[in-house]
Order: C-alpha cells, then sequence, then structure tokens
C-alpha cells in the first residue's frame, strides 16, 4: 500500500501537467500546433538521450536514492516549468519576455518527464519485480494495479485541469499545478520508506560494479555507455516484442498533445476533451483487471496478441469514420475510437512489460527499460516532427492514417516475436526428446 501511496502522489501531478500543458502552449499561441509541437519533440528527444544513462544509474545506485532523486527532478522540473508557463501567460506574446519563457516553459517541461522517465523505470519495473521474487502471478497483479493508479490519475487529474482551464483561467490551472508539485515530493518520498522498512526484499539489492558504469567526463565515454546499453536491449530474448510496443508511440491516434490540440480545433470544448481522455483511462484501467485474468487463462503471449489486435481493430474504425464524415459527429466517433483502442493498448503494454521483467537479468533490467524509455521517446518524437511538418490541422488526417499503418507493422512484428517463441519452444522439445530416447541405449549398450 505504501509503495501504491507514492506512485499515486507522484503519477497524479504529472498526469495533470502532461495534460494542461498542451492547452497552455495552444492557448500562449492560438491557431497554431507549432509551439505543442516543439514541446513534444524537445520532451521526446531528452528522453531518448537520457534513458540509457538513467537506466545504468538505476543500476548502480541504491533503490530509495535512484528513486527520490528521480522524483526531485520531476517535481521541481513541473513547478519550474509552470512558473515560466505563468509568467509567459502575464506578459503576452508580443512583449520580449515572451519567447524567452516559452523557451524555459519546454525546456524545464522536459526536464520533468526526463524525471517522471527515471521514476517509472526504478518503481514501476524496479521495485516491482524486487516485491515478487520468482512469482510471476503476484507480479502480474502488482503490476497491473500500479497501472491501474496510472490510469485513473490519468482520468480525474485531466478532469481536474479541464475544469480549471474552463471554468477559472489560465493562471489558476497553472498555479494549482505548482502547488501539487511543490508539496508532494516529501510524501512521495515518505512513502518510499516505509515500503522498504516493510519489505525484506526491497531492503536487498545487487548493484552493478560502479567502476564499470561510472559516469564519464567525456562525450565519447557518454556515446560508448549508450551504445553498450543499445547493444545490450538488442540480444534481448524479447527484443521483438519490445520494438513492437516502442512503435506504439510513433503514432498521434491516441489522447496526446498533438491529437488533443486537434480535437480542440475541431471543436470540442477542454471538458469535454478531459472527459473523453478520462473515458480512455476507464478502457485501461478494464484492462488492469481482465488482464490477470487472460493470462492465467490464454498465457502471457497470447493475452498480449489480443491486446494488440483489439487496439488495431478499434483504431481502423476510428479513422475510416472521421475520413468519410466531416462533421462534429464524426470528430466524436474519432474519440471514441480512441477511446475503445486504450483496452488493447494497456492490455499489450502489461504484457510487454512483464516479459521484460521476467525475461531480463536483473543487472540489467535497468538499461533494457531504459533503453525502451529512449527508442519510445525517439518514435514519439517522430509523430512530433510530423506534426511540425504538417501543421496545418486540415491536413492532420494524413498523420492519422500513417500512425494505424505503424500499429498495423508492430502487430505485424509481435507476432513473428510469437512465432519465434513457437520454434524455440520445439526445439527444445526435439532435443530433449533426441536426449531421452539416447539415454535408453546407452543402457543397453552397457548391458551388452
Amino acid at each position: 500500500m505504501a509503495l501504491y501511496g507514492s506512485h499515486f502522489l507522484s503519477t497524479w501531478g504529472q498526469r495533470m501537467w502532461e495534460f494542461a500543458i498542451g492547452l497552455i502552449l495552444l492557448e500562449l499561441r492560438p491557431g497554431s500546433l507549432a509551439l505543442v509541437s516543439a514541446f513534444g519533440l524537445v520532451d521526446s528527444g531528452a528522453q531518448v538521450i537520457a534513458g540509457p544513462h538513467i537506466g545504468a544509474y538505476i543500476d548502480r545506485t541504491p533503490r530509495l536514492a535512484a528513486a527520490c532523486n528521480m522524483y526531485i527532478l520531476q517535481n521541481c522540473g513541473v513547478a519550474l516549468s509552470a512558473s515560466s508557463a505563468l509568467a509567459a501567460s502575464l506578459v503576452g506574446s508580443n512583449a520580449a519576455l515572451f519567447w524567452p519563457c516559452a523557451v524555459l516553459t519546454i525546456a524545464l517541461g522536459s526536464a520533468s518527464s526526463v524525471g517522471c522517465q527515471g521514476s517509472a523505470l526504478s518503481v514501476e519495473r524496479e521495485w516491482t519485480k524486487a516485491l515478487c521474487p520468482g512469482d510471476s502471478t503476484a507480479l502480474t497483479i502488482l503490476n497491473a494495479g500500479m497501472r491501474r493508479i496510472d490510469l485513473t490519475c490519468l482520468i480525474a487529474s485531466p478532469i481536474m485541469a479541464g475544469l480549471l482551464l474552463t471554468y477559472g483561467n489560465l493562471q489558476v490551472a497553472i498555479l494549482a499545478v505548482m502547488a501539487w508539485n511543490m508539496f508532494a515530493w516529501l510524501p512521495e518520498c515518505w512513502f518510499l520508506r516505509m515500503a522498504q522498512q516493510l519489505s525484506p526484499a526491497l531492503r536487498e539489492q545487487e548493484l552493478v560494479e560502479s567502476s564499470s558504469m561510472a559516469a564519464g567526463g567525456s562525450i565519447e565515454k557518454l556515446i560508448k555507455k549508450s551504445t553498450t546499453g543499445w547493444r545490450t536491449y538488442a540480444r534481448q530474448e524479447v527484443f521483438l516484442a519490445a520494438v513492437a510496443l516502442a512503435l506504439l508511440y510513433l503514432t498521434v491516434m491516441s489522447f496526446g498533445l498533438l491529437m488533443t490540440a486537434y480535437m480542440k480545433w475541431r471543436g470540442l470544448p477542454e471538458t469535454v476533451l478531459s472527459l473523453y481522455r478520462g473515458a480512455g483511462a476507464v478502457s485501461g484501467i478494464a484492462s488492469t483487471f481482465v488482464f490477470p485474468m487472460l493470462k492465467e487463462r490464454i498465457g502471457l503471449e497470447r493475452a498480449g496478441a489480443l491486446g494488440i489486435c483489439c487496439q488495431l481493430v478499434s483504431l481502423l474504425a476510428a479513422l475510416a469514420v472521421s475520413a468519410a464524415l466531416q462533421s462534429k459527429a464524426a470528430t466524436h466517433a474519432l474519440a471514441l475510437g480512441l477511446v475503445a483502442s486504450r483496452f488493447g493498448l494497456w492490455t499489450f503494454d502489461l504484457c510487454v512489460s512483464q516479459l521484460l521483467q521476467e525475461r531480463v537479468d536483473s543487472l540489467e533490467l535497468g538499461v533494457v527499460n531504459g533503453v525502451q524509455s529512449s527508442l519510445q521517446s525517439l518514435l514519439q518524437s517522430f509523430s512530433y516532427l510530423m506534426g511540425l511538418f504538417v501543421w496545418q490541422p486540415q491536413r492532420f488526417e494524413w498523420l492519422m492514417a500513417g500512425s494505424v499503418g505503424v500499429v498495423a507493422v508492430a502487430t505485424a512484428l509481435f507476432c513473428w516475436f510469437l512465432a519465434t517463441q513457437v520454434d524455440f519452444a520445439a526445439a527444445s522439445s526435439i532435443t530433449n526428446n533426441a536426449h531421452g530416447s539416447l539415454q535408453p541405449m546407452a543402457s543397453n549398450t552397457e548391458q551388452r
């Protein structure tokens, strides 16, 4: 429960800011997606660069210190980014200070995302695995619980932000986000300390030798360590499944910054947008209840295949309706398709996350998850880059069609992973049978 409490406090503030910052940037420069796309690009780029190094840091740093330091970076980044956005909104877009404030908003917001990335790698991946050593069923339940908290915050915190933006004003919403992140850090760390004191498994930790993973001072050393992390990632058994999950980030077919801004352009108010985003989270929460049962009935890999197929079908239907009907009803149909797709997405996410936890060595888990996070951010940055080039809302449907194509590729890639697992299992069975048949022959030879 203590781990759940810390995760809730951290996730609430971050989810509120993730929803609000896209609308705030759009409010600062109405009629253009350029600031929103720029933030998404810088934010993803920061996570791409930082991912392997944060993973290595988590592998070599005591568990509690690593998580608390990531919380500091996350909370301070949000508070300072919100302060810059507040200053930009007060001075106005024609003032000399507007652009420096906008740049600080984007840069500090990206720093908070790096902190969030680190806290997720530590608390959601490493702490949960340490709590369930060798118990796949317990790990499934704990992962589902952590994801349920994440998605619950995805419902409630954007609704609060949407209400503040709609019925209050921009400055009130920014101040609320600042206050939460300034005062939440100490309780977040206190809950983690309590969880560690209550669980002997969390107090035991094998660390990577600091001499081999210590931070280097030169760019050459940093590049070498990043390359080592990517090689470690590429040789994992679950490489194809992990890449399939990462590909789902190369999409605008989600309730992200670009889609939120696009739907607002098509006439949906902030409150309705927050409700649809919340409904998507409800769909995801449903998957956290269904996934453990699916895993027990049909197995981990097949549950993942079912999830990604459900996502693909939902997105195809949403795209077809949006392309056929250019009306407000079509916009609502698009949103409903996105809501339905969240069930499949989070089912697949839970599957691949557990595959990584179970099949990656504990000493490499931080690095592998860090590279996975970097790859996801890299592919997400491509979607924002496309948003900079295709910045006209009237042409946004081209990005939507390309996104659905990428989901289809991810589905095919995961099916390839399943085929390799079947081939490996068949080869192992043949080998075992061969060994079994040779033993009696050897015994008969000895008798003769």
